[in-house]
């Protein structure tokens, strides 16, 4: 599931404790992530990680225009999720803008810890281990005809909750 996608469903769930303190929106954030992983959904090529299918094996591989075509499309879709959920909820107050960032950071952070676990930080392990529990086995990457639409109606349900 995409970044942006990440965003806008934690934002959605997270948005009836808005005014709660920020840790607990980051922590039911993360747990939406968790929870939204395991509904079968599309995910971009990411092309500077080898041994794909081998869930114990993968790595950053050693092509650097790779690596840093992948850093940019991360980039703009964390951003995107973010400007999505910003100009979507409006916050005005320091308690909103807490609540959007604590909520997009969380549901992006499983991913996030993903990444840096490809670089071998053995610390990682078992959050890496906890999040491809959550994660569907069902793979609609290369079904971009399938799994696109099915993503969008996710977020515009989400979307539809936030608004």
């Amino acid at each position: 599931m995409t970044l942006t996608t990440h965003s806008i469903i934690a934002a959605a769930v997270t948005k009836p404790i808005s005014h709660i303190h920020p840790l607990l929106i980051f922590v039911v954030a993360v747990a939406t992530h968790y929870l939204s992983d395991a509904i079968p959904h599309w995910d971009y090529k990411i092309t500077s990680i080898e041994n794909i299918e081998n869930r114990e094996h993968r790595h950053f591989g050693t092509n650097r225009n790779a690596i840093l075509h992948d850093i940019k499309n991360f980039a703009i879709d964390g951003f995107l999720g973010l400007a999505i959920v910003a100009v979507i909820a409006r916050p005005e107050t320091m308690q909103q803008w807490l609540w959007v960032l604590a909520s997009v950071v969380g549901g992006c952070l499983p991913d996030f810890l993903q990444g840096l676990y490809l670089f071998k930080l053995k610390f990682l392990r078992k959050p890496q281990q906890f999040h491809d529990i959550f994660h569907t086995n069902i793979r609609l990457g290369p079904y971009a005809l399938i799994g696109i639409p099915f993503q969008l109606v996710i977020v515009l349900v989400a979307l539809y909750a936030l608004a």
